[in-house]
């Protein structure tokens, strides 16, 4: 089944940081460029960098690779470095973010990864990215579905619920977020709500027959 900045200064982050019910860990990591870049704004996408490309192209076609999202092999090092140079250069990148949720559960879950060499153990907790992505660059309703994705991957009902319909609150024409929302709330026994929620995803033709198969499951129960 597919689940499918502010610019707060060094100085300010610490007193947020008190606050957070998350490791903070990740926030103490450097910038590989000297300072966060935003997936979505021009500055990262435009070609400045060597030989006309830009700096996202640099991040995905070196560290990012077809290897690296699905998980298979590290490019440049071990997995999962690649994934951590992609978010300590633009971190909401929303490719990265998912990848290094799957790489935790996956290597918490494997003792094949975890007794590879080609494998190391995740340093930083997944929430702390996901925390620190919606810090830097807050109000991005595409951090917020794929920090969705990932509470439900981690079987946080309510928190996933939650920042779905934050998402749809920022972005109400975001059909895979109503179409993870219904997923949410098919597990938490909401049929109803579940219902409106996948109908708008299929009426916008959302292709995944996932939601409408759990929702006929939980109705004949």
């Amino acid at each position: 089944m597919k689940f499918c900045y502010g610019r707060f200064s060094l100085l300010i982050l610490p007193l947020l940081l008190a606050s957070s019910m998350v490791s903070a860990s990740c926030f103490n990591l450097e910038w590989k460029r000297g300072k966060p870049y935003d997936y979505y704004d021009n500055e990262t996408r435009v070609a400045t960098q060597g030989r006309g490309k830009s700096l996202l192209y640099f991040v995905e076609h070196y560290h990012f690779t077809p290897e690296v999202r699905s998980l298979q092999k590290g490019t440049t090092t071990a997995l999962p470095g690649d994934i951590l140079f992609v978010l300590n250069s633009i971190p909401n990148h929303p490719g990265g973010l998912d990848a290094y949720s799957r790489y935790e559960k996956r290597y918490n879950n494997s003792p094949t990864l975890q007794n590879s060499r080609n494998y190391k153990k995740p340093q930083f907790k997944a929430d702390c990215f996901f925390e620190r992505a919606d810090r830097v660059f807050p109000g991005r309703a595409e951090t917020l579905m794929v920090w969705g994705i990932h509470e439900f991957r981690n079987n946080r009902l309510d928190r996933a619920r939650s920042l779905l319909q934050r998402t749809i609150e920022l972005k109400p024409e975001y059909i895979e977020a109503h179409y993870n929302l219904g997923l949410v709330l098919v597990d938490l026994k909401l049929p109803d709500i579940a219902r409106k929620h996948a109908n708008i995803a299929y009426e916008a033709g959302y292709p995944l027959p996932g939601l409408l198969n759990k929702l006929d499951e939980l109705e004949k129960e």
